[in-house]
């Protein structure tokens, strides 16, 4: 249980917590947004594009929890990428051991196998990988390695350890879904996540990272930016605009950061000669939804939205649109699309 009497709690503890139980899992009668499962799809078929003499999809994703987006994707992979004829590859790396021991036994419901025995650490200070499974579908091999992390790592032990799992080579696609990088705190250390993510993808891959957004917890914002000014954060580390604490569904404090404009800097740094990043909205602030109906509506209205904003840079007004955003990087021009 987390010790509440400190205001600043690591968020392996919190997220062990939450997802100990249903209710974090359960929040919304639609598990993955439409446009997520569409920014994922795009993302691999424009790698498999890219990188049309790779025997292997690989998928690096950041923050997996329990599998929430991934997982749906493994499962329709072969029926949608099969025909390339690609195995997959996925390291799913988080801090939870409870995130990931759920996503491993909703996995094995599902017919994988375990490679060998898994050995969890869940008190662990170094990130390890946990154990692996596998299944093999219409001639074509499915792999999920899982990562248990270690916040108190640097981010390049990170990327050591993923170019490890992928034989030194970087990875086709990098995801993060609602993204643990509004986690991490102070601006110096999400800039050097950004960094390493960005390294560790192939030059010809993507990059998809769906983070919250400034039309998120707004309220939050501005009690933590009056805080700010007037020195009285507790012990919590805020330092800058966007950085806020709330309350999760089991009354836990907890750290954030929502992005703005700042998240073009990030992506503009990570982003090479014949390489393209840009935003585009996944979610307006509506409430959880509590039928595929609401979702359905409030995704025409992002892609309506993405529409007009497509091909200019994006302002902080952009930004304060939406509840949920996401930043790509690729190697095929968006305007082509």
């Amino acid at each position: 249980m987390l010790d509440r009497s400190k205001s600043y709690v690591p968020q392996r503890s919190i997220y062990d917590e939450r997802y100990a139980h249903d209710r974090y899992d359960h929040r919304s009668a639609v598990r993955v947004l439409t446009a997520e499962k569409e920014a994922l799809d795009d993302a691999v078929g424009r790698a498999l594009k890219a990188n049309p003499d790779a025997e292997t999809i690989t998928i690096f994703d950041f923050g997996y929890g329990t599998g929430r987006v991934t997982n749906e994707f493994i499962e329709h992979f072969v029926s949608q990428f099969g025909a390339s004829r690609k195995d997959l590859l996925v390291a799913a790396y988080d801090v939870s051991s409870s995130g990931l021991r759920k996503a491993h036994a909703a996995l094995r419901a599902k017919g994988f196998s375990d490679l060998g025995e898994f050995r969890w650490h869940a008190e662990g200070t170094a990130s390890y990988v946990a154990g692996s499974v596998s299944r093999e579908i219409s001639g074509v091999s499915v792999t999920i390695d899982f990562v248990h992390a270690c916040e108190d790592e640097s981010p390049e032990k990170m990327t050591q350890l993923a170019l490890r799992i992928n034989n030194e080579q970087g990875f086709l696609v990098t995801t993060s879904w609602y993204s643990g990088l509004g986690h991490v705190p102070g601006a110096e250390l999400r800039r050097e996540y950004f960094r390493q993510l960005g390294g560790l993808t192939h030059a010809n891959g993507e990059i998809v990272l769906s983070l919250s957004s400034t039309g998120d917890l707004v309220n939050e914002q501005r009690e933590w930016a009056e805080r700010l000014a007037s020195g009285a954060v507790d012990d919590f580390p805020i330092e800058a605009s966007g950085d806020v604490v709330y309350s999760t569904e089991l009354d836990q404090r907890n750290f954030y950061h929502v992005f703005g404009a700042e998240l073009g800097d990030h992506m503009a740094s990570i982003t090479g000669p014949g390489q393209y990043w840009w935003i585009e909205g996944i979610r307006y602030p509506d409430e959880e939804f509590t039928s595929k109906d609401e979702e359905q509506a409030n995704y025409l209205r992002v892609r309506t939205a993405n529409e007009r904003k497509r091909g200019r840079a994006w302002e902080a007004a952009d930004y304060r649109e939406f509840h949920t955003v996401a930043a790509f990087r690729s190697a095929m021009n968006p305007m082509k699309r």
